[in-house]
């Protein structure tokens, strides 16, 4: 018997390799090794510690209604979104647990049917500002999964200067900390996706749309459901290139929304509107949306007359809408949310024992200025940093503040705030 023979033995129990079925190698040949039943034994192990650790079981699916409810703590209005991506998402999941379960049966005239669960990729449209990535996130931080948010703008066609759509994948795989498994059952979400449009519309031909329709046709192997390889490590591009390092990943089951503001689709609503009104007397007056009503009756055919291409909003059946947010909505989202912008700037403030108070009026006034702006609600925060900033620099190193109330003069008027001091009861800024 040779030395090498007789060196290799389990590392872990000893037996030597005619005593098990197989001897596994760690890398070199001479070693070190580990044998069948140490690796099911190890196997066993790590399936009852992850069993008794709290941390690494699954909660019990949620329901439509608990995951609206788990929404509303976090984003302000939006019912109909909310309703519509609790109900994508948990029967998205509801196919993860029949697959578990290996097939889902129901009895029909002619005997025991199997049933395939198709997944529903959704298309989230709206004006920008109003919760569209804030819905998603916080369906992500609930249900603890990998999420990963991209811009189409970056995507390009396989071949030209910019992100590949296997890119997605890439991320999500990043997100879920390299896991495959995981990361297929992620969520991949799509933003300015309305950005992929054929630059002319639905006739538009005669050349390459590389960062609009090529694109599109590029993501329909990843919503219909394919294995992809894709390269390890973000945009590494050249590894794969040389025939290694990359991982094969099943699409099938990856939860794909889409979201954009789809701007100048109201000239096709209300063109489809009023393609029945007559010109000249008695024809009747054409109707004039605005962006509420606009969003609200978006059909499938406007957005293929948009320029999106019939296959991919064919893969994409959930169409849904967020709506412009109203004054008092805004307020609530100053104020409600567990991660508020008010409550934000009120922790920052207290950091330096410094009571920050918004009176009713101010924020009213705050809300009223951020409406008039076309970024909705992300108008917030810089409208409120510009009522703090006379304060947000000098107030620090201030020892004798206590408290800053900010009133509806203050707003108006930068730097008119109330301060009260270490033994005043209150002071002109």
């Amino acid at each position: 018997m040779s030395n090498q023979q007789n060196t290799s033995r389990c590392g872990f129990c000893g037996r030597a390799r005619n005593e098990v079925k197989a001897l596994i190698s760690g890398g070199e040949k001479t070693g070190p090794f580990i044998c069948n039943h140490c690796v099911d034994q190890a196997h066993k192990t790590i399936e009852e510690q992850m069993r008794s650790d709290p941390s690494t079981k699954e909660e019990p699916l949620k329901k439509p209604c608990e995951i609206q409810a788990f929404l509303d703590e976090h984003v302000i209005g939006q019912t109909l979104a909310k309703r519509e991506v609790s109900i994508a998402v948990y029967e998205h999941y509801k196919r993860r647990e029949a697959l578990r379960r290996g097939r889902i049966t129901i009895d029909t005239e002619d005997g025991v049917e199997v049933v395939e669960l198709e997944k529903s990729n959704i298309i989230l449209m709206g004006p920008s500002g109003c919760g569209k990535t804030h819905i998603a996130r916080a369906v992500a931080k609930m249900l603890r999964i990998p999420f990963y948010v991209a811009d189409a703008t970056r995507l390009t066609q396989a071949g030209y200067v910019g992100d590949d759509v296997e890119s997605l994948l890439q991320g999500l795989i990043a997100d879920a900390d390299g896991d495959l498994e995981r990361a297929q059952w992620g969520i991949i979400f799509i933003d300015e996706f309305d950005k992929l449009a054929r630059k002319s519309g639905r006739g538009a031909s005669g050349y390459r749309d590389v960062t609009g329709e090529g694109v599109q046709q590029a993501l329909l192997k990843l919503l219909e459901g394919t294995r992809i390889p894709v390269p390890r490590g973000m945009g590494n591009k050249m590894v794969f290139a040389g025939g290694g390092g990359a991982d094969m990943i099943d699409t099938t089951n990856i939860l794909f929304i889409g979201a954009g503001s789809f701007a100048g689709i109201e000239e096709i609503v209300e063109r489809r509107i009023n393609k029945g009104t007559r010109m000249g007397f008695g024809g009747g007056e054409k109707a004039t949306l605005d962006k509420t009503a606009v969003y609200s009756q978006v059909t499938e055919e406007d957005i293929l007359e948009f320029g999106m291409i019939p296959e991919l909003v064919g893969r994409m059946p959930v169409l849904t809408t967020v709506l412009d947010l109203t004054e008092e909505e805004l307020i609530r989202v100053l104020t409600e949310p567990k991660s508020a912008i008010i409550k934000q700037f009120r922790a920052m403030y207290a950091m330096e024992n410094i009571d920050l108070q918004f009176d009713p009026a101010a924020l009213k006034l705050i809300a009223q200025r951020a409406k008039k702006h076309p970024t909705g609600a992300r108008a917030l925060r810089s409208v409120v940093k510009k009522v703090l900033s006379p304060y947000s620099f000098d107030a620090p190193s201030d020892s004798t503040i206590r408290a800053i109330r900010i009133t509806e003069e203050a707003v108006s008027e930068p730097g008119k705030a109330i301060i009260v001091r270490q033994g005043v009861k209150t002071a002109s800024a």
